[in-house]
């Protein structure tokens, strides 16, 4: 079993420090070095618009400054990540938002609206795949993770609206066949629902990519599946997991970080290239949280 050395950890704490946005070096701050939840919310702030909900590139590859459910999806994630309590302000701010924007007919949100075809995005992000009538089922992403925020701070959305977005959850959910898309699956697995965990439990294998071979391209990496021990998939996962993580430890790169394994595919090039430092710092800052989780960082 392969840890990542004390050495290599200083360059990756260097590389976040130097190089990430305040947002991930506040993250890493609270997670790794003690420091309050504070400097994170504040740096959140900073993406936050005055309807309330979240844009300004919070998700990097969607550079459009309006809010959308998207990004305040994320600012949710981040949110809950960092411990913030059902009366702090951005929490209640962003759920006000996605309520007053609840499609009840699909139901849930789409995670762009056309919106962003006038800002630079990744192709995954193009307006003609999220449409009505696209191949986008916006019932999983980003609707599904919606759902674990507002059944985690319970009580600040309408019950009718979380009852309706349950139902169609677990439809969808329930509809699924494996292979699933990455992202899909890792949204389905975030709803506390025991029946949906165990349904996308039983995809998961027949989903993840074990080839080391295939984890440079864009896919179903067992890290993004299972990205610590208690996730819903790790139990599942656990040898393809312990593989990635070997694999992981070897691919970092001389200044400490670690890059995407995707592309905006040649489109907006500096704004791609952007996107890119900003992931570099998001990412790096993922791993370095799997990888003490598996107890797989020397010291640490």
């Amino acid at each position: 079993m392969k840890k990542l050395a004390a050495a290599a950890y200083s360059r990756a704490r260097t590389f976040l420090q130097a190089q990430a946005r305040p947002l991930e070096r506040a993250r890493f701050a609270q997670h790794f070095e003690g420091a309050s939840a504070r400097p994170v919310l504040d740096a959140l702030a900073a993406f936050r618009n005055a309807d309330g909900g979240f844009g300004r590139a919070l998700e990097p590859d969607l550079r459009q400054p309006e809010s959308s459910p998207l990004a305040t999806e994320t600012a949710l994630e981040l949110l809950r990540e960092s411990g913030a309590p059902a009366s702090e302000p951005l929490v209640r701010g962003a759920v006000l938002w996605l309520v007053e924007r609840f499609e009840p007919e699909l139901p849930g949100w789409r995670a762009v609206s056309q919106a962003a075809e006038s800002h630079p995005h990744a192709p995954h992000w193009a307006w003609e795949l999220h449409r009505p009538g696209g191949p986008w089922d916006p019932v999983i992403i980003p609707s599904a993770r919606v759902l674990s925020h507002l059944l985690h701070w319970d009580g600040l959305a309408p019950r009718e609206l979380v009852t309706a977005l349950e139902r169609g959850v677990r439809a969808h959910v329930g509809a699924l066949r494996a292979p699933v898309p990455a992202d899909s699956l890792v949204y389905a697995a975030s709803v506390a629902l025991p029946e949906l965990r165990a349904h996308v439990r039983a995809l998961a294998p027949e989903s993840v990519t074990r080839e080391p071979a295939a984890w440079s391209g864009y896919c179903a990496k067992p890290l993004k599946l299972a990205p610590a021990p208690d996730a819903p998939l790790a139990e599942v996962l656990a040898a393809e997991t312990a593989a990635n993580l070997d694999w992981e430890i070897g691919r970092q790169e001389a200044d400490g970080g670690w890059s995407p394994n995707w592309t905006w595919q040649g489109r907006f090039p500096a704004d791609w290239e952007r996107a890119r430092r900003e992931w570099r710092g998001e990412l790096t800052l993922a791993l370095l949280r799997s990888l003490r989780a598996y107890g797989r960082i020397e010291g640490l």
